[in-house]
């Protein structure tokens, strides 16, 4: 850790370390984050998510750890705030963090849900499986509250994907050819009517070796790249689950993700007390 600590900062102005979970992460092997700080001069800026009390109970935990290290706090983060208690919770924690620790908060984020939604690529990490279709899609996001496993019939289902949020990332079972093959069918229908644009999406599920989409079916899928399917060898319940427990990471290549969160966190953020703190 050190040797590479060395290499870095021979190349750069600043080195910033993400800390691997709380301050007691790596505790196990003894080397926990606030060790790791220790060892290399660091100071610390703590992060944790809206709240007021159990926010501070829960950094108060990784504040004792960092005294006993003898790693110095240069500030605060709060994160995710609900936007209707902004307000609030920046100024109770700004007060209790500068009369408690004598450190600023230097930052308060109001939650914006559209960094915490999925995109098609993101599944495919967490399936391990590829888009069958759709590829030139892999970046576009969907909520977990637009998630709809379809059990209906196949007219239900149509005149769902006809009015229904238009970007529903919609789930069934393998042995569905009909609302397979109607999702494609409305795909071209779609296009061919030029109506609102199509950005539904379809999950496919069939556990492994027990369940698998018909060759005949998976031919149609050839030269339809403008709807996204994805086949995956989990069942619809397993499926679903993975995606509401799913905790989606930013990327270098979600280039569209990574300019939204640039764009909402900076302006909640005090740079120049945080780099005033830091040196």
């Amino acid at each position: 850790i050190e040797h590479a600590y060395e290499k870095v900062s021979e190349a750069s102005d600043v080195v910033l370390m993400e800390g691997t979970g709380h301050c007691a992460v790596g505790s196990v092997v003894g080397v926990n984050n606030a060790q790791v700080a220790g060892m290399l001069g660091a100071s610390m800026i703590l992060i944790a998510n809206g709240g007021l009390g159990s926010a501070f109970d829960e950094l108060e935990l990784n504040r004792v750890l960092c005294e006993k290290y003898n790693v110095p706090i240069a500030g605060v983060v709060i994160n995710k705030v609900i936007p209707s208690k902004y307000d609030q919770t920046k100024h109770y924690m700004s007060k209790a963090f500068q009369d408690s620790w004598g450190v600023p908060l230097l930052g308060c984020i109001p939650d914006r849900p559209f960094l915490g939604c999925p995109a098609l690529a993101d599944l495919e990490r967490l399936f391990k499986a590829e888009l069958v279709s759709g590829q030139k899609h892999r970046f576009r996001h969907y909520s977990v509250d637009d998630m709809n496993l379809i059990t209906t019939s196949l007219t239900r289902f149509l005149e769902n994907i006809r009015t229904k949020h238009p970007r529903t990332l919609y789930v069934c079972h393998v042995t569905r050819d009909d609302i397979i093959l109607g999702f494609m069918a409305e795909f071209q229908r779609n296009r061919r009517d030029d109506e609102r644009p199509f950005e539904a999406s379809l999950l496919v599920c069939g556990r492994k070796g027990k369940y698998q989409m018909a060759d005949e079916v998976r031919d149609m899928f050839e030269g339809l790249d403008g709807a996204p399917v994805m086949v995956v060898e989990y069942s619809t319940h397993q499926a679903m689950n993975m995606i509401h427990n799913f905790t989606p990471k930013l990327n270098i290549d979600d280039k569209n993700r990574v300019r939204k969160a640039v764009e909402h966190y900076e302006p909640y953020i005090d740079f120049d007390l945080l780099l005033e703190r830091t040196s």
